[in-house]
């Protein structure tokens, strides 16, 4: 008779995160990027449209890139920690959830 083994309650919940992060991430970087993109008057028309073009074609990356070298008029704090935080958050998630295993 084989024996199963179940994951235990963390092993599941920073599995659950690890997927699902990527998706909040996005979920909030590409509209708030979309938006200060919309809002921006010193931007070239064709500037603007290969930046939202890099935002939604590439989507973990185009929306990071922007927030990061795209010339965001969000405060540097806020950048910096949406961007940085929420990716050391991943990758933290992903360590700790490699880790526990199964």
């Amino acid at each position: 008779m084989t024996e199963t083994h179940n994951p235990g309650f963390l092993a599941l919940l920073f599995n659950f995160y690890g997927y699902y992060l990527p998706f909040i991430l996005y979920a909030v970087w590409a509209p708030l990027a979309l938006f200060d993109l919309s809002k921006r008057q010193d931007m070239e028309p064709r500037n603007g449209i290969l930046w939202t073009l890099a935002i939604l074609v590439i989507p973990f990356l185009g929306a990071g890139a922007y927030h990061i070298a795209g010339g965001s008029k969000y405060p540097s704090w806020l950048r910096n920690s949406m961007i940085w935080g929420g990716t050391g958050a991943l990758v933290l998630i992903i360590l700790i959830s490699s880790f526990i295993g199964y």
